[in-house]
């Protein structure tokens, strides 16, 4: 019954949001300067090193410090402003890729102070609505069907796909401007309420994110099946062409990329 209302849902909600989105997009936010953002994007990294941070429970804001002042450039999503308070590091690039979550996080997706903001054109008739930030909007393709097949975007200018987790979004985009060496923190790869492949729920017990989020948030639920397809997809693309993904989180489950030891990066 559960799948037959999300079918129905989809059919008669969801796709037309998303074409009204695409749509308002086209007439009123500037399809040709959007697209000359992203192309001026495409290899200006190029040979770099970067960051993707994860909001896992063992992100530490003392490890971002390190990141701050070694002048890296970083990457990272929802609400990694929790964790300001403890550091001066802000991320150079920052997305909220969910539109549920978007509506939520207005006013931190407004106050976060990154050089550019990522957000879906699927989304855009709530994401205009940031003001006094550079934001950027990505056509991106989320169809269910490339759990099976999946694919990875190594120019984002036409089209970036959406598979498991907005870390993979995340690591097209660093590919797309040109770093060669992309190191993961805060990764865990684990939650306290998991969704399996089968669709039952496994509730760990575990901390699902980096203390100093709040409760509502550490009480949502995951899908690691789905994350670890992407992982393994973003490996599989970076191993054939020259890039080196590393995972640097401090422990955690994610065991697609080698490890590497964050202190020993600085």
């Amino acid at each position: 019954m559960l799948n037959i209302f999300k079918y129905v849902y989809h059919l008669i909600l969801d796709k037309p949001r998303i074409y009204f989105n695409r749509i308002a997009f086209k007439l009123f936010g500037n399809p040709k300067r959007n697209f000359e953002y992203l192309e001026n994007l495409r290899e200006q990294y190029q040979g770099k090193r970067c960051f993707i941070i994860c909001n896992g429970p063992s992100l530490k804001a003392e490890d971002l410090t390190k990141i701050h002042e070694n002048g890296d450039v970083s990457f990272a999503c929802n609400k990694i402003d929790k964790i300001f308070p403890k550091t001066p590091w802000r991320p150079t690039f920052y997305t909220v890729a969910d539109e549920g979550y978007q509506r939520s996080l207005l006013k931190t997706m407004q106050v976060v102070d990154s050089l550019c903001q990522f957000y879906r054109t699927d989304s855009y008739l709530t994401t205009r609505k940031i003001k006094d930030r550079k934001v950027i909007w990505l056509n991106t393709d989320g169809n269910k069907k490339y759990l099976d097949e999946p694919k990875f975007a190594d120019n984002v200018t036409e089209k970036i796909y959406a598979i498991g987790t907005t870390t993979f979004m995340l690591m097209e985009l660093a590919v797309h401007m040109g770093f060669k060496e992309i190191y993961i923190t805060g990764c865990d790869n684990s939650y306290g309420i998991n969704i399996q492949k089968d669709g039952s729920i496994v509730k760990t017990g575990q901390q699902s994110y980096f203390e100093g989020m709040d409760k509502k948030t550490q009480g949502l639920s995951a899908a690691v099946w789905q994350m670890n397809i992407a992982y393994e997809c973003a490996k599989k693309y970076a191993d054939s062409n020259g890039i080196k993904i590393f995972n640097a989180t401090r422990g955690g489950h994610l065991e697609i990329f080698d490890r590497v030891d964050f202190d020993t990066l600085f």
